[in-house]
């Protein structure tokens, strides 16, 4: 019997990290991005999280963002980052193999 949550620890959970800075042009296109990616995949269970670094530099810092906008998925066993323009999202799927975890 598994009486393990099933959160973070299961394989299908996928985690989305999305740091940007402030409202500038970058981090609009890369939210509204992210907004159409979640409605293509609203069954996912997608667990996702923006952080503007000028709010929480700290943050950052932890995860070693040196960029922004950048995208990190973590989960499944499989880590990946994006860096710079997020415009559209297919390219979202391809770079976060998202279509491998759905």
């Amino acid at each position: 019997m598994n009486n393990a949550p099933q959160n973070q620890d299961s394989p299908k959970t996928v985690s989305l990290k999305l740091f940007v800075t402030g409202r500038t042009p970058g981090a609009i296109r890369a939210r509204l991005a992210l907004e159409s990616l979640l409605e293509t995949h609203p069954d996912s269970g997608l667990d996702i999280k923006v952080i503007d670094v000028l709010a929480d530099p700290d943050a950052a810092l932890v995860d070693n963002v040196y960029a922004t906008p950048t995208i990190i998925r973590s989960g499944g066993g499989i880590e990946r980052r994006l860096i710079g323009d997020l415009p559209s999202v297919e390219k979202l799927e391809i770079g976060l193999l998202l279509e491998a975890a759905a």
